[in-house]
This record gives C-alpha cells, sequence and structure tokens, in this order.
C-alpha cells in the first residue's frame, strides 16, 4: 500500500514538473536587450575624441590645448590648422591679434563661437574675433523638436554633393567681409569661408557634427576632412577648447570645489557653522582635564554580599544555613568525631558547655527540619542569630 503511494506521488510530481515546464517553454523566450550606458573611459571626458582618432589614423599629427602660451606665433607655422572651440572665455585681444598675424602669413584659422548677438548686433560678452572681423552669430530660438526632425543641409563642396546636419539654431551673418564660400539652408547660413592675407579664415555656426556620436553620420567626417585641409595639407592641426569639469590635474580640482559651491552651498555652510560650535563646545572647561579612573577590581566580600542577598530576596535562605552547616558538622567531625552520632539535643548540650550558649539556640540552629527548601520561617534577626550561633560554635571547636 504505501509502495503504491509513493508510485503515485512520484508520478504526480513529474507530471507537475513537466506540466510547468512545457507551459513556461512555450511562453517565454530568451531575448537579448541593448542597453545604452554611454561613452566610457576617455570618450567620456572627451566629446570629440572620435574626430582626434579619425585625423590621426589619416595621417594628421593633431594635438588638444586649454590654452595659449604668449609667444602664440612661435607656436604656430604657416602650414598649421587651428581650430577654437568656444574660446571667447579666456581669448583676449592682443591673443586675437597675434592669430590674426599668423593668419595674414598663411595660416588657416577655423573657429566656433559661443557668442549669441541679438537683432540689434549687441551681446553681453562680445567675441573678440568676430569684433574684428564683423562678424555675428544669432539663434533662430527653436524647441528641441524641431532641431531634432531637421533635415540635413545639402550642398556640393568641391564636386562632391554633400548633406551635414548642422545645428539649425544657430546661423552667421557677415557686415564687412565677402566670403569666398557659403553654406546654409532655410534657417539660415552656418559656413563661411574667407581669405586673409595668404590665409584663411573658416566660420561654422558649429561643430556638433564631429562630435563622438554624429562623425559618423551623413558626411560629417569626409567634410570635416576636407575643411581642415583645404588647398593643401595641414602640417600640424591644433584643437584648442577651456577646460572642462571632466579635464584632468589642477583645473579638475577648482571646477569640481565651483561645482560643490554652486549646487551644494547651504550645505556646505551648515556644516562649517556645526564645526565651530562643536569647537566651542568642546573648548569650553576649566581647569586641567581629570585622570581618567583606574578599573579596579572589586573585594570578594561584595560578591558574597551580592550573592547573599540574591538569595534572601528569592527566599533561599536555607542554602545559606545549609552551607553553614555543612561547615560546622565537617569541623566537628575533624576535631570530636564521636559527637556525629550524637542526637541533637546531646549534641546541643555538649556545644553549650563548651561555647557557653543555650542549648535550645544550639538544637534550633542544628535541626535540619529548619533548612527545608521553599520555606522561610526566619526573619532577619533570626536568621541572623542562628548565622552567628554557627559561625561561633565553629570558631569555638
Amino acid at each position: 500500500m504505501k509502495r503504491s503511494i509513493i508510485i503515485i506521488l512520484t508520478i504526480f510530481i513529474v507530471g507537475i514538473i513537466f506540466s510547468t515546464s512545457y507551459w513556461f517553454y512555450n511562453n517565454f523566450e530568451f531575448v537579448k536587450e541593448t542597453v545604452e550606458i554611454g561613452y566610457q573611459d576617455e570618450a567620456r571626458d572627451n566629446p570629440r575624441l572620435a574626430t582626434e582618432l579619425l585625423l590621426e589614423r589619416m595621417g594628421a599629427n593633431v594635438e588638444s590645448i586649454h590654452a595659449f602660451p604668449d609667444d602664440i606665433e612661435y607656436m604656430l607655422s604657416s602650414q598649421d590648422t587651428l581650430i577654437l572651440l568656444e574660446y571667447n572665455s579666456f581669448l583676449d585681444t592682443e591673443q586675437s591679434r597675434q592669430i590674426l598675424q599668423w593668419v595674414r602669413e598663411g595660416g588657416h584659422l577655423m573657429m566656433v563661437s559661443d557668442t549669441i548677438y541679438d537683432f540689434q548686433g549687441k551681446t553681453s560678452y562680445p567675441d573678440p574675433l568676430f569684433t574684428i572681423l564683423r562678424l555675428y552669430q544669432y539663434q533662430n530660438e527653436l524647441d528641441n523638436l524641431e532641431i531634432t526632425h531637421a533635415s540635413p543641409t545639402d550642398f556640393i563642396w568641391e564636386q562632391y554633393p554633400m548633406q551635414v546636419a548642422f545645428n539649425p539654431d544657430y546661423y552667421l551673418e557677415s557686415s564687412y567681409y565677402d566670403s569666398e564660400v557659403e553654406i546654409g539652408d532655410n534657417y539660415g547660413i552656418h559656413f563661411l569661408r574667407y581669405y586673409y592675407g595668404i590665409g584663411i579664415i573658416s566660420v561654422l555656426s558649429d561643430l556638433a557634427f564631429i562630435e563622438n556620436d554624429k562623425i559618423g553620420e551623413y558626411d560629417h567626417a569626409q567634410f570635416f576632412w576636407l575643411i581642415v585641409n583645404f588647398e593643401r595639407l595641414a602640417t600640424k592641426i591644433w584643437l584648442l577648447s577651456p577646460e572642462t569639469e571632466f579635464d584632468s590635474g589642477e583645473g579638475e580640482q577648482k571646477t569640481l570645489w565651483t561645482l560643490l559651491w554652486k549646487n551644494l552651498w547651504t550645505v556646505i555652510i551648515s556644516i562649517i557653522v556645526l564645526l565651530l560650535f562643536w569647537l566651542l563646545s568642546a573648548a569650553q572647561r576649566f581647569g586641567p582635564l581629570l585622570p581618567a579612573p583606574s578599573r579596579t577590581r572589586r573585594r570578594l566580600l561584595e560578591h558574597i554580599e551580592a550573592s547573599g542577598r540574591f538569595l534572601w530576596q528569592q527566599k533561599q535562605a536555607h542554602i545559606l544555613l545549609s552551607g553553614a552547616r555543612q561547615a560546622l558538622l565537617k569541623r566537628l567531625e575533624s576535631v570530636h568525631p564521636d559527637w556525629i552520632r550524637l542526637s541533637h539535643a546531646e549534641l546541643s548540650q555538649r556545644l553549650a558547655q563548651i561555647c557557653e550558649l543555650p542549648a535550645n539556640e544550639i538544637e534550633h540552629a542544628l535541626n535540619p527540619s529548619h533548612f527545608t527548601k521553599g520555606e522561610q520561617i526566619y526573619t532577619e534577626i533570626d536568621f541572623t542569630r542562628t548565622f552567628q550561633i554557627l559561625a561561633q560554635i565553629r570558631k569555638t571547636l
């Protein structure tokens, strides 16, 4: 019978497992899902890393810098190409003059400004190079949806039909120089090229199309390579941009503290105030510090006293009296072994003669019935008197 039940249960469990597996197999499937985690390492810190690698793979000598030295004319050669990215925050008038003098002698300058002018040609932060060249950059103030769905700009470059996705929200205008090349669309002009002396100036409304996620789209890579090496291969390509919050070195520390102060200044001030109050409270004392008390061990009598009080409170006084009585009988056995066989009355009489104590009190103290477990027949005075009688008899023996 038991064997039949085991077989039935086994078949039932196997059936459940098979049915569950069949249902799971028919209703679920393994799916691979790609999760976008963004750029990592150097690509996360440098939005134009892919462009730099492209130029290096094409055989160009590329160097990224974040500031100009005092002697710009000695750093640049007439066959170099200098690309300025959002530079007006640190480029002064004297450096602008030196750069234009270098262009006049044959250099190639590509620049993208972060200055926006209003429709009257005014701005709070004028661009030094745009001011000299009388260039202006305006904003269409498009929303993100319009910018995202804007079509790329179609144009012909050196007999090559091209498409480049400029940012439609920005466009350029010039009021002084006649440009040799203009590239634009319905949103405005996005690229201007001038001959300046024997050099070249290329002005773009933006360079978002050369960033890591855009350089591989449309004809961005080819167009950028052609304008960088226009009419001759550049001996060296310089990429100049201000330090960002991801740059390493001393600039990173400064920017980190700047960001903390900008976003968490209330928390920082609160921590400083609390620290000052703590220092003030910790400093308020009179006289020298007291020495820490040494850790002393308790005396044995304190432990004995504590144990006795505990047993008394738990109505276990018979344990204390039983211990005292056993110690007395052990002493009596070693001194007068023949007295152990005497009755309580006879033993009390003999002990009374030796100790000069009433025989009835001695008999009461030695009576084992007074040590019955769980009965508390003593008051504190009776208990103390009985304990004293037992101790006195033991000492007399």
